[in-house]
């Protein structure tokens, strides 16, 4: 069975998509156990700067290999190669940045990308716009099926920046989520409309999560909360279930 692939690519900062991602892969990992699927879902960072997606997580201590650590990978790398280095989180395999830097270079990177699907039953990369563009990036994504979810605030601003990126998701198949905003003048009609986009989720604000982020749990939400339904809405649109 082929990887499924979804980019979470958030166009303006603040709107969550860190934050979706991670969730969503552990949205993915619980829904394989369940149904004793097995397979491996990964998380992958490819933001080239900040305190990576492990920050996000709490992972900052736990052992494993981080993005500056397969800066010299070239070549075939396996699945098996990949096998047990990784940090977990929730039964997921977290592959980040650190402050030691970002993602390596397009050589590195294009070792270790195949290894990843290889490896894994459902890979959820965190993508900053420009890594759509990057030189080998089209071919990439369009080799592994990729899916896009484009997140943005449901505002003119946050319509105005999905545009400067909406030209480049042609490749791959597309999803909107608005980060939801109160007494919003840009309805979620008129950003799907705009952005030629349909809509997976609108994402409210959990105070709850920038709590446990900060106690080093990583994103917690409720089952029950909105939140919670959100991220279940856009693993059901696009990953299989």
């Amino acid at each position: 069975m082929a990887t499924e692939v979804v980019l979470v690519v958030g166009v303006r900062g603040g709107v969550g998509a860190s934050t979706l991602a991670a969730l969503a892969a552990r949205r993915c990992a619980a829904r394989a156990r369940s149904r004793a699927q097995g397979g491996t879902v990964a998380l992958v960072d490819l933001h080239p700067v900040g305190g990576g997606v492990e920050v996000l997580l709490g992972l900052e201590r736990a052992e494993g290999v981080r993005w500056p650590d397969l800066r010299d990978a070239r070549g075939t790398v396996t699945g098996t190669d990949l096998e047990g280095l990784l940090p977990r989180w929730h039964h997921v395999e977290v592959l980040s940045a650190d402050r030691r830097g970002g993602p390596p270079g397009e050589a590195a990177l294009s070792a270790v990308w195949p290894a990843l699907l290889e490896r894994c039953s459902t890979v959820v990369a965190d993508v900053p716009p420009a890594a759509l563009v990057a030189d080998g990036a089209g071919e990439r994504w369009a080799s592994a099926a990729a899916q896009v979810v484009l997140v943005t605030s449901q505002d003119v601003a946050g319509v105005a920046a999905g545009l400067t990126v909406r030209p480049r998701l042609g490749l791959t198949a597309a999803h909107l989520v608005l980060r939801r905003r109160r007494h919003a003048r840009v309805s979620p009609l008129e950003a799907a409309h705009v952005l030629d986009l349909p809509v997976l989720a609108l994402l409210p604000t959990d105070r709850g999560v920038a709590d446990a982020v900060d106690r080093g749990l990583g994103p917690v939400v409720g089952a029950r909360s909105g939140l919670a339904r959100a991220v279940d809405r856009v693993t059901r649109g696009t990953v299989g279930g």
